[in-house]
């Protein structure tokens, strides 16, 4: 091929990464109009949280996201961050919608997981169908159904708590009536076409070494972590689930039942795993990817996704999801959070071993919109930089790079969650997104909806 004609082609390789429509397989709501004038603007770049937030400044994500943002608000190069929070605040005073909107575009859906944060400081998920060109769909989390019904259960009078706790009988009947409850509603989420998937944030929680065993040894480990160390402190800690065999017992109950699910003819749903990236509420050590591998053993047709590029875990992820079928690697959040060289090497790393096809894009959207707007910006800078390179170098053509951008940005997320959406490719070359040179087989159709039963021996 000519020079001419290789030029031209990786000049069309560049145009479809920087307008190609995303599936955004994880993010999160937006905050109320209130909460969203009030909230820390800081936070955009970082997980610290406290003290440690101070030093966010003078980190390279927060300071390349300074500049970025500059052209959003299309301020001068010399505005400092106080000019970036005041015209913010002047945009969304005088027209919020348009703001959302742009920093919305060229996102064709978002899998929105809601149990971030309570509804009375978050829009719903559904109200984000504005932007998008396809409507928004649920991830649900698992830890906060648990902690919703244990709320019920204590106000109806069925959760044991103070001197309660010392009397067995009641700690038993506690126990089971939570997972028959829990097991309902997942399998209510399983059947309701709005949700996609589910989430578990284990990983904060008790880290993601997930015991598994035969579901008698599951259910005991359950019940002693549910008497011994989930009841004491229930009400201090408004329910949130934070025991070991406990939490170890949500998980397994969701991907019996996903499993189930499968078995009987319906999509099987992806679970979702925090991974990696997080804030200092996370042990570092149980974050790795590589503490599920004896999860994902044990059920071979729960679809995984592992996400937030599992970073500093990428490799590790990578591999995982080579060698199992059913797990798929998410490569979010590390956009904005991680610098630009940090992002390169990210997605090369994901790539050094990791088929394209299992590859999925998020932004980890939340709270403010620019944090969408942002990572969907430094996301496709980094993979056009990493792509152009690989064909530059012979490793890809520019069909081959072509593909494995339109996979990773839309077609394996539509594909594992069976979203079955169209692409709106034209519409973005008429108007395409701004850009910095900053520089399984398709799932059962017949399922959907379908009735699903609780497994007979659950055990959980």
């Amino acid at each position: 091929m000519a020079d001419g004609a290789i030029t031209a082609s990786i000049e069309e390789l560049r145009r479809i990464i920087r307008t190609y429509p995303v599936i955004d397989n994880h993010g999160h709501n937006i905050l109320r109009p209130h909460q969203l004038k009030s909230g820390n603007f800081l936070t955009i770049t970082t997980e610290a949280h406290g003290e440690a937030l101070e030093d966010a400044p003078k980190s390279l994500a927060h300071l390349r996201a300074v500049r970025q943002l500059k052209k959003l608000y299309e301020l001068p190069a010399d505005a400092d961050w106080a000019a970036i929070v005041g015209k913010r605040a002047e945009l969304l005073e005088r027209d919020a919608d348009s703001l959302m909107k742009r920093c919305l575009e060229g996102t064709q859906t978002i899998l929105i997981d809601d149990g971030l944060d309570s509804g009375a400081n978050i829009e719903p998920y559904s109200w984000h169908n504005k932007f998008t060109t396809s409507p928004c769909k649920r991830i649900v989390r698992i830890e906060t159904v648990a902690a919703s019904i244990l709320s019920t259960l204590y106000q109806q009078g069925r959760l044991p708590v103070g001197v309660a706790v010392a009397d067995e009988e009641a700690c038993n009947l506690g126990w089971v009536s939570f997972i028959a409850e829990f097991e309902q509603a997942i399998v209510a989420a399983i059947q309701d076409d709005e949700v996609v998937g589910f989430k578990s944030v284990v990983c904060y929680r008790t880290g993601l070494d997930v015991t598994v065993g035969r579901d008698l040894e599951v259910n005991e480990h359950g019940l002693r972590s549910f008497s011994r160390h989930y009841l004491p402190d229930a009400l201090a800690r408004e329910f949130r689930v934070q025991a070991k065999g406990m939490n170890d017992a949500l998980v397994i109950s969701a991907c019996k039942l996903i499993a189930a699910a499968y078995e009987q003819g319906a999509t099987a749903k992806p679970l979702q795993f925090h991974t990696g990236l997080g804030d200092n509420d996370i042990s570092l050590l149980d974050s790795s990817p590589a503490c599920l591998q004896p999860l994902i053993k044990h059920f071979p047709t729960v679809p995984i996704v592992l996400l937030h590029s599992s970073y500093p875990y990428t490799r590790e992820a990578g591999y995982l999801a080579t060698v199992y079928k059913n797990v798929f690697l998410d490569i979010g959040e590390v956009f904005p959070m991680v610098s630009r060289e940090g992002q390169e090497l990210i997605v090369r790393q994901a790539l050094e071993l990791t088929p394209t096809s299992k590859i999925l894009w998020s932004t980890d959207g939340h709270h403010f919109p620019e944090t969408y707007w942002l990572a969907n910006m430094q996301g496709r800078e980094a993979i056009e930089k990493v792509l152009c390179d690989y064909v530059e170098h012979e490793d890809l053509t520019v069909a081959q790079a072509t593909k494995a951008a339109q996979d990773i940005f839309f077609n394996n997320s539509n594909e594992l969650y069976d979203l079955r959406l169209s692409t709106t490719e034209l519409a973005l070359r008429e108007k395409p997104a701004e850009h910095s040179q900053d520089t399984k087989s398709s799932q059962h159709d017949a399922g959907k909806g379908q009735e699903v039963s609780l497994p007979r021996s659950t055990g959980l």
